[in-house]
């Protein structure tokens, strides 16, 4: 609240600078499970019933749903690649890469955060948000069935090479 009030950000980030600062202490523990089931009891579920009142479905027309469809393959693809390729320029196989790019593919979390506030301020149109939220859908929906083929393919393994053998008495090779 200080952040937003005194500082002019918003209050996520004053959460997320408030966290930091707790999780140098020695009551860490303690705040966090507190925290933590007062927050899923609690707030997380009225968060997420605040979000749905602001979608209005009825107010959809047929350019807002391609709007919706077009934002998730770039919101896949980018995650994708983004994660992926930065799994890649960290040296990890292509398969690791697509995994972990995969796995970022439903982090939709803080962009439901930020949409709201966008709203809240004028930023976003109803149409707009209701789409921002379609995709957080869709790409929360996704996720687990992209996650399951590609974990259910194996990575093709090098072929195996003959061991070759030195025989010490006579330095004949031997397979």
């Amino acid at each position: 609240m200080a952040a937003e009030l005194l500082g002019g950000m918003a209050a996520i980030t004053g959460t997320f600078v408030a966290g930091l600062m707790f999780s140098r202490t020695p009551e860490k523990r303690q705040i966090e499970t507190s925290l933590h089931a007062l927050s899923y009891a609690f707030f997380v579920p009225i968060f997420f019933i605040s979000i749905g009142l602001g979608v209005n479905l009825r107010s959809m027309e047929i350019h807002t749903v391609w709007m919706i469809l077009g934002i998730s393959v770039v919101a896949i693809l980018g995650k994708i690649i983004g994660s992926g390729g930065g799994a890649l320029m960290a040296k990890f196989s292509l398969r690791e890469s697509l995994l972990i790019g995969i796995g970022m593919v439903s982090r939709g979390e803080v962009g439901l955060i930020i949409a709201k506030i966008g709203l809240d301020a004028g930023y976003l149109s109803a149409e707009l948000f209701s789409a921002i939220i379609g995709m957080i859908l869709i790409t929360t929906l996704v996720t687990p069935p992209m996650l399951r083929y590609v974990f259910s393919t194996k990575e093709s393994a090098p072929p195996l090479q003959p061991v070759v053998e030195t025989d010490s008495n006579s330095n004949k090779e031997t397979r």
